[in-house]
């Protein structure tokens, strides 16, 4: 007697249907955790940006500035773009031939959206700004829960937001939800 060596025309289609419901129902779950990678990914690009800053500022105790730009010279309001890092000897906001850069960051990823900064952060030489701020950052769905944000207090002091309510959503400095 000869031995099956294949396999039937029913067990192919078998095998293809339960693919193709696998599929059907894993691919909205997939995108759900490629979409929140991305915001977890801007989230660390950005603090880790902001924490570098501080930090250049406090160490080398000088005014230190974090913008977004262009052409990784001069700074815009645009935080969707690169950002830079870099001393500000003379004080005038703009990166000149004499001060070097510190760092300087990828344009936020496609498909995410920032809000809540404008223009240059500026660390003063003991690490402070002048403001507060909540960089927040959300994927083009505008799901809140997907939400994540970059936490700057007056003294400087960075943190990533999280959900303190238990709700699934993360709050600002205020303690409010984030919303897109």
């Amino acid at each position: 007697m000869n031995a099956q060596k294949g396999l039937s025309l029913i067990e192919l289609m078998i095998t293809v249907a339960i693919m193709a419901l696998l599929i059907t129902v894993g691919a909205p779950a997939m995108q759900s955790v490629l979409q929140q990678n991305r915001v977890i990914a801007a989230v660390n690009d950005i603090s880790g940006a902001v924490r570098m800053a501080r930090f250049t500022a406090i160490d080398q105790e000088q005014t230190t500035l974090l913008c977004p730009t262009s052409d990784y010279k001069n700074c815009s309001n645009d935080w969707t773009q690169a950002k830079i890092v870099f001393m500000d000897a003379n004080l005038n906001g703009a990166r000149d031939n004499d001060e070097p850069l510190i760092l300087s960051t990828d344009p936020l990823g496609t498909g995410l959206g920032l809000d809540g900064v404008s223009g240059t952060l500026t660390f003063a030489a003991d690490g402070s700004v002048s403001n507060a701020v909540t960089i927040k950052i959300c994927p083009s769905s505008k799901d809140a829960k997907a939400a994540s944000a970059v936490l700057i207090t007056l003294y400087g002091r960075v943190s990533v937001a999280t959900d303190a309510s238990g709700n699934g959503i993360k709050e600002d400095l205020n303690g409010s939800d984030l919303s897109c």
